[in-house]
C-alpha cells in the first residue's frame, strides 16, 4: 500500500450576530471569535448558538496529490 499527501482546502463563509456598543467593537469581537473558534464552530457548535451562525456558502476541493515514501 502506498502513501499519498493531499492538499485540500475549504472556504466557508456566512453571518454571525454580535451585540456591541458600535460597529468597530462588533468587528473586534467577531475577529476574536473567529480566531478562537473558526467559522465551522461558529456555524455548527451548539455551545455557540447565541451568535446565530448562518453559513451561506462553502467551497471544498482536493487540489494536489503527491506520492510520499
Amino acid at each position: 500500500m502506498k502513501k499519498y499527501r493531499l492538499y485540500i482546502k475549504e472556504d466557508v463563509g456566512g453571518y454571525i450576530v454580535i451585540e456591541a456598543k458600535n460597529g468597530k467593537k462588533a468587528e473586534k469581537i467577531a475577529e476574536e471569535l473567529l480566531n478562537e473558534h473558526g467559522c465551522s464552530d461558529l456555524f455548527y457548535n451548539h455551545y455557540l448558538t447565541k451568535y446565530h451562525g448562518d453559513q451561506t456558502h462553502g467551497d471544498r476541493e482536493v487540489v494536489d496529490c503527491e506520492e510520499i515514501k
